[in-house]
């Protein structure tokens, strides 16, 4: 299945013409995707399967959303310099919803309408995976042809292989909506009431649901770097997966949900697989980044660790989970030259670390800052999520004493180091994720979020080795809407083309109040719900009422636990 192609032909000439072309975009710039592991994972698997050519492209460093033009060579791909129109497939990447913006961006300077109804066969055909797709694909279903719905081990070769082999497009979409995690927007008609998405109906027999896959066998995870670093954001650094998946079941989290059940990758078998994949491209692994939602769960970490630092590497970890954080492990953190640590406390008072299922006590939290200052971590991050269910000035104040009494004990451990370093407290609006038990919850308010985020600076400015940082409510506000949105995103993202590339003034434009700030029913309609995580009906419904109240639910032991029904 071939397009015609323009570009020069000394560019493209070492490319088979029978070869399948697909670029693989990440929808951000070159550095920021060089930082992404899911994003080198997808261009390995690609690059593995019979009859497929894989490129990439990313926008140049220093690339600004606001950008109006780029130049041609801005626009061609990274490793064979094609135009992005010389391909068969245009396959985005997409790790978080606001590049939902850049991926409708990126067709707009590659000259490819926006509507899919308005492209021919003479337009690659355009799809999308990624973690932020099979969280909510709705908000680009009008633009794309395919949705990868999950990990994308197995189902990747299933979709390009059978694209590889069909004569036309029409011939692989009626063999295509059977394949396991593959969703055919087009396949679906509109429930619409008052102008409002209120379901969707199969068409051509599509699943009612569209079934994430995902990989079931351990054995079969080996994700690492498997690119130079180039000019990625984390400098000489290659990164492994550790864990895939968590089993702490914090509600905000989509990966404690989304990549159920939790499973552990083969630490010894990733890290050689890397090492080996690095050096026969004459690339050394200086520092290694640990990749995961809480890392410090493998069981087999310290003992990678103890391998890393032996040999004179750096170690550098994405999560790391206080209730893990062990005497070996902060040695060898240490060890590896790694002076800074964050302290995820994720609610703002005990209660509301109850109702996000987090326990943790304020004493707790400040005896495991001291015992860090005390191993000679000098440089502390103190991360929390503010605006979360039921949450009252009350928790806001006890968050306020906390810091006050980790300050306080910082301090006090550094004296007899005899050096200060810094203290970071760090704050963020929650962002009701579709997928976790708090999808049903509205976001804070805007306005409430700046006075507590006022009210923090007001009473901490004033205290010593103390650096704060706020994430924006307004940003915050505009995820939430990609995040929860339906298929009238389409016309917010015409408007943001339209206007200059300005989401703020596009948001102004249309009503999306009503679905940032939408307190859903039990019954309600999820636009997201296109997508079937497997588990048993009601189980999110039942957690999220467990966490109004403050109740805990077990973690997620696969050996023991079948609360959620997929095991």
């Amino acid at each position: 299945m071939q397009v015609s192609y323009s570009s020069d032909s000394t560019l493209s000439s070492t490319l088979s013409r029978n070869d399948l072309r697909v670029l693989l975009v990440y929808p951000n710039t070159r550095d920021v995707a060089m930082a992404n592991l899911g994003f080198q994972q997808v261009y390995s698997l690609l690059n593995q399967i019979e009859g497929v050519e894989c490129d990439r492209y990313a926008f140049p460093i220093g690339w600004k959303p606001e950008s109006q033009s780029m130049d041609d060579l801005e626009l061609r791909s990274i490793d064979y310099k094609l135009h992005p129109r010389d391909f068969d497939v245009i396959a985005f990447s997409i790790s978080f919803e606001p590049d939902y913006l850049n991926a409708v961006l990126a067709l707009k300077h590659f000259g490819i309408p926006l509507d899919r109804g308005e492209r021919n066969a003479s337009f690659p055909m355009i799809v999308a995976g990624g973690s932020a797709i099979f969280i909510n694909p709705e908000p680009l279903a009008e633009c794309m042809d395919a949705f990868f719905i999950g990990e994308g081990e197995g189902m990747a070769e299933q979709f390009f292989g059978l694209l590889h082999n069909v004569e036309d497009r029409g011939q692989f979409y009626e063999r295509a909506v059977s394949l396991p995690g593959v969703y055919l927007p087009q396949s679906y008609s509109l429930r619409m009431k008052e102008g409002q998405q209120v379901g969707v109906t199969a068409l051509n027999g599509a699943p009612p649901r569209v079934a994430r896959h995902w990989v079931q066998q351990e054995n079969s995870l080996c994700t690492h770097s498997v690119l130079p670093d180039e000019n990625s954001t984390f400098k000489d650094m290659a990164l492994m997966e550790v864990t895939r998946g968590c089993i702490w079941a914090c509600r905000f989290c989509t990966a404690g949900f989304i990549y159920r059940p939790p499973r552990l990758p083969d630490l010894d078998k990733t890290y050689n697989s890397m090492v080996s994949k690095l050096a026969g491209m004459g690339k050394s692994v200086k520092t290694v980044g640990l990749v995961g939602p809480s890392v410090t769960d493998h069981p087999d970490l310290p003992a990678l660790a103890r391998k890393i630092t032996d040999e004179g590497k750096k170690l550098s970890f994405s999560s790391l989970r206080m209730e893990t954080l062990t005497d070996e492990l902060v040695d060898l953190i240490l060890k590896s030259g790694q002076k800074t640590l964050t302290v995820a406390v994720d609610g703002p008072s005990e209660r509301m670390r109850d109702v996000i299922n987090k326990a943790a006590t304020d004493d707790f939290i400040v005896e495991k800052c001291r015992f860090l200052t005390r191993k000679g971590i000098l440089h502390l991050k103190i991360y929390s999520i503010i605006g979360l269910p039921h949450e009252t000035d009350e928790d806001i104040d006890q968050f306020i004493r906390l810091v006050e009494r980790v300050q306080e004990g910082y301090v006090e451990e550094c004296r007899p180091l005899g050096r200060i370093g810094r203290l970071t407290i760090s704050l963020s609006p929650l962002v009701p994720k579709p997928g976790t038990p708090f999808q049903w919850h509205p976001m804070e308010p805007v306005k409430t979020l700046k006075k507590k985020f006022a009210k923090v600076r007001k009473a901490l400015g004033k205290l010593p080795y103390l650096k704060m940082s706020f994430g924006s409510p307004n940003e915050a506000y505009l995820q939430t809407y990609l995040s929860r949105g339906d298929r009238n995103a389409h016309v917010f993202f015409k408007t943001y083309l339209n206007n200059g590339h300005d989401a703020k003034s596009a948001l102004n434009k249309h009503s999306v109040d009503q679905i940032v700030y939408r307190q859903y029913e039990k019954e309600d309609y999820l636009p997201w719900d296109i997508v079937d995580h497997g588990y048993r009906n009601d189980f999110l419904w039942e957690d999220y009422q467990r966490g109004l109240k403050a109740a805990h639910t077990p973690v997620c032991d696969t050996t023991i636990c079948h609360i959620c029904g997929l095991c």
